[in-house]
């Protein structure tokens, strides 16, 4: 449900609960809030003035552009990879047309989910045959220094380069120019004594986190391999890769590291980024949630793979079926997993973007009208863009949900 109101901009967000943006006109001739019904403009873009409060809010109104670009963009590309994937499956266009009300997203990518599901489940079902969906899962990093900087501009207490920013549910990765303590990971393309993270031919003796192609001991919920792999592993081999590695190989850290150190350096990291979430120390709720939605957007990632195998003969009447399914898995499967894997970080930054909305009044009251508007107007596009992230989220959850019966 979503509500709201022209003055006190009350806000219902999906079971956010009731938070209120107070009365940030309270100075403004006139009251009244107007302009709500649409996006930021020009101005709210630029500088509002050179107060903390005003840092505050310029901090804000850049994280809710990122976040509701972001949006946007999620949107396009979950609706146009599963646009690809019903032409690969030959949906007709007439049944993915969203009439009325429908969200065209939603409407696409649910056709394209059951068809997955049907085709998938009838390949299973036929005596003979082995069907298994391999899948390498998008890896995502973000800039530590970048979340530095944004902190920074939102809290004046902040330090940028502080040491004790933690990475919490991931890693720490970066140039070490001391000890690097964890592990180091460099380009090769040959022979591997540690972790194989690329493609590991003539097999995996340890864990293959990604694609196996072969026989794979162990599969995950998700359809990629989770254990020893008889063939060539195309993700993560853990240890024993017993061909060759071509990309990149991690060993126990140790006096120094040419390539990339992850999980611990004896000095400060050189452009470091985190594999996981940002716990900056001491700063504000507003600041961080800002900051996590700016960010969350902007977080690179690699992209995922996905692969359909079938072992066995297909019978003739089947051929046609397995044939677009596999077309359509490659063509556009693993830019569902990416756009699930980025709406996921990304909506729960953005609810708490909008449940910060409470701590705008101090950072707005005492500045200008034009910041009042720009409040306003940034709490209205935080709203609808929270919205669609929790639309994309259902969307690809949905959609990569559809082999989980037999992944």
């Amino acid at each position: 449900m979503l509500g709201l109101r022209t003055r006190g901009v009350y806000l219902i967000v999906l079971g956010l609960g009731c938070q209120t943006l107070g009365n940030v006109t309270g100075n403004v001739s006139g009251g009244g809030l107007g302009g709500l019904a649409g996006g930021l403009t020009g101005d709210c873009g630029g500088d509002l003035g050179a107060t903390a409060a005003a840092n505050r809010l310029e901090n804000f109104i850049a994280s809710v552009n990122a976040f509701s670009t972001s949006a946007t963009e999620l949107d396009t590309s979950l609706r146009t990879a599963c646009t690809r994937m019903a032409t690969d499956l030959g949906i007709p266009a007439s049944e993915l047309a969203a009439t009325g009300g429908e969200n065209p997203t939603q409407k696409a990518c649910d056709r394209v989910a059951r068809q997955l599901r049907e085709d998938f489940t009838a390949l299973r079902g036929t005596a003979g045959l082995q069907v298994s969906l391999d899948v390498q899962p998008p890896r995502c990093e973000i800039s530590v220094e970048a979340y530095g900087g944004c902190a920074a501009q939102c809290d004046a207490s902040y330090t940028p380069g502080s040491a004790d920013v933690q990475c919490e549910g991931g890693e720490l990765r970066g140039t070490c120019s001391g000890q690097c303590t964890g592990r180091c990971s460099a380009e090769v393309s040959g022979s591997c004594s540690g972790a194989c993270e690329g493609t590991c031919s003539g097999g995996c003796t340890g864990t293959c986190a990604g694609v196996c192609e072969g026989q794979c001991a162990t599969r995950g919920a998700d359809g990629s391999c989770n254990g020893r792999c008889q063939g060539t592993c195309r993700g993560t081999c853990s240890a024993g890769c017993t061909g060759s590695c071509s990309g990149r190989c991690e060993v126990s850290g140790g006096a120094s590291c040419s390539g990339e150190c992850r999980g611990g350096c004896s000095v400060a990291y050189t452009a470091p980024r985190c594999t996981g979430r940002i716990v900056p120390p001491r700063v504000s709720a507003e600041c961080r949630a800002s900051c996590d939605a700016r960010l969350d957007a902007q977080a690179t990632c690699t992209p995922a793979r996905a692969t359909l195998r079938i072992t066995g003969n297909v019978s003739t009447d089947l051929q046609a079926r397995a044939t677009r399914l596999r077309t359509a898995i490659e063509s556009g499967y693993g830019q569902i997993l990416d756009v699930r894997a980025t709406v996921e970080r990304v909506g729960r930054s953005g609810a708490a973007l909008v449940s910060a909305v409470r701590e705008l009044p101090s950072a707005v009251s005492d500045i200008s009208v034009l910041a009042a508007r720009c409040a306003a107007t940034s709490v209205t596009s935080a709203v609808s863009a929270a919205a669609s992230v929790q639309v994309s989220v259902s969307v690809s959850v949905s959609v990569s949900g559809s082999f989980s019966a037999g992944s």
